[in-house]
C-alpha cells in the first residue's frame, strides 16, 4: 500500500527503487539454495487439498484446513513469488529486443537507449515543479520551494525517464512479436450483486475492496476514474466493502452506500463520501444522502437507522479476508492482487496484458 513519506528525497527514492535492487549482490551458494528450493517445492506439490498434514488423536487437519486459515499469507507469498520471475522475465526479454534493434541499426546498446530514451526526455518545466510543490508543500515542512525544487525536477524527471522506458519497450516487444506466457497467479473472488460499472461480459473485471474513510482508498478514485475512461467497455468495475475496524465511520459509510443504491443512487453516494471523508457520522450521512437529487431522505434514514445492509457490508468483508485482502485499497484484476494507491501504469501493465491473452 502507498503511503505518505515526510519528504521528496523519499519519493526520489521510490522512483528509482526497481534500478537499486536490480543492484544488489546475491548471498550464499545460489545452486545449493536453488536446490533446496526445489525439493520443498516438490514435497509441497505432492500433497493434495486433502492430504492430511497433522493428526490430533481421531481429529485431522488438511492442507486446505491450512490454506484456509493462511489465506492472507499465502496469497502474498504467490504473488511474491510470480513478481519476482515476472521481474526476471521482464529484464530478459527487454534485452532481448534491445540487443536485436541495436544489432539491425548496427550501434551499440547504449548508444541506441541513449537516443532513443535518454535524450528525448526534457528537463521538467518550471510551472511542472511549481504545481507538484503546491500540490505536496503540507509535506516539506520548513523547506522553501527554492531549496526542494532541485529534488522534485529529478523526481519528476525520473518518472518522465521510467514513462518513456517502458513506451520503448513496449514498442520493441511488438515489432519482434514478443509474446509471454507466465502465468500469473489468480484468486478466484465473487463479484456477489455488488454496484458495479461496465459491462458484465467485459474481458476485464476489477473487483474493488475499498473503505470510505481510507485516505488511500480516496486517493485511487483518480485512478479507478482514469482506467475506466482509457479502456471503456473492455473494463468492468465492481466495488465491494472492505469497512476498516480501527475506522470508526467506515461501516455505517459503507451500508449508506447500500441504501442509497437501493434507491439507484449508489455511485453518487460513493462519490460524495469519498469527496468529503470527513463526514461520515450517521447524521452526517444522512444529510449528505438528503442532498443528492433522487434519494428519499425519509426512506435513507429509516434504512441507515434499521441496519438493513449490515450483514451485507459483512458478507463482503468476509470474503475479502478469504481472498487475502488484509489492508485497503485491495484490487483484484482478472483475480490478479493489486494493493495500494498505485498509478495508471500499474493498473495498465496488467489489463494490457489480459486483453493480450484474450486475442
Amino acid at each position: 500500500m502507498h503511503r505518505c513519506t515526510k519528504g521528496i528525497t523519499s519519493l526520489a527514492v521510490v522512483a528509482f527503487a526497481a534500478a537499486a535492487f536490480a543492484c544488489a549482490a546475491a548471498t550464499g551458494d545460489s545452486a545449493k539454495e536453488a536446490s533446496k528450493a526445489d525439493k520443498k517445492t516438490a514435497t509441497a506439490a505432492a500433497l493434495s487439498p486433502t492430504s492430511t498434514v497433522a493428526t490430533i488423536g481421531d481429529k485431522t487437519i488438511t492442507l486446505q484446513d491450512v490454506d484456509a486459515q493462511a489465506a492472507g499469507a499465502l496469497v502474498k507469498v504467490r504473488q511474491d513469488e510470480y513478481e519476482a520471475r515476472r521481474q526476471a522475465l521482464e529484464g530478459l526479454v527487454n534485452e532481448e529486443v534491445v540487443a536485436k534493434e541495436a544489432l539491425a541499426k548496427k550501434v551499440s546498446k547504449e548508444d541506441l537507449i541513449k537516443k532513443e530514451i535518454a535524450d528525448k526526455v526534457a528537463d521538467p518545466p518550471q510551472s511542472d515543479i511549481d504545481t507538484f510543490y503546491e500540490q505536496n508543500k503540507t509535506r516539506f515542512g520548513a523547506q522553501t520551494k527554492e531549496q526542494i525544487a532541485p529534488q522534485i525536477a529529478l523526481m519528476l524527471k525520473g518518472q518522465k525517464m521510467q514513462d518513456a522506458q517502458r513506451a520503448y519497450y513496449k514498442t520493441l516487444r511488438q515489432k519482434y512479436g514478443v509474446k509471454t506466457l507466465l502465468e500469473p497467479p489468480r484468486t478466484i473472488v465473487a463479484v456477489d450483486d455488488d454496484a458495479s460499472k461496465g459491462p458484465a461480459k467485459a474481458p476485464v473485471t476489477i473487483v474493488e475492496f475499498s473503505d470510505y474513510q481510507c485516505p488511500y482508498c480516496s486517493r485511487a478514485e483518480q485512478t479507478v476514474t482514469e482506467v475506466l475512461k482509457k479502456y471503456g467497455d473492455k473494463v468492468r468495475l465492481v466495488y465491494r466493502d472492505y469497512p476498516l475496524s480501527f475506522h470508526q465511520n467506515a461501516n455505517i459509510a459503507a451500508q449508506a452506500s447500500e441504501c442509497a443504491k437501493d434507491q439507484g443512487k449508489f455511485w453518487e453516494m460513493h462519490s460524495a463520501m469519498f469527496a468529503n471523508q470527513s463526514k461520515l457520522t450517521q447524521n452526517e450521512l444522512v444529510e449528505t444522502a438528503g442532498g443528492i437529487s433522487g434519494i428519499d431522505k425519509e426512506k435513507f434514514k429509516a434504512c441507515l437507522d434499521s441496519g438493513k445492509f449490515k450483514d451485507e457490508v459483512q458478507k463482503d468483508f468476509d470474503e475479502g479476508v478469504k481472498a487475502g485482502v488484509t489492508g485497503t485499497p485491495t484490487f483484484f484484476i482478472n483475480g490478479i492482487p493489486i494493493v495500494g494507491a498505485r498509478d495508471l501504469a500499474s493498473f495498465s501493465d496488467i489489463i494490457d496484458s489480459e486483453l493480450e491473452r484474450k486475442q
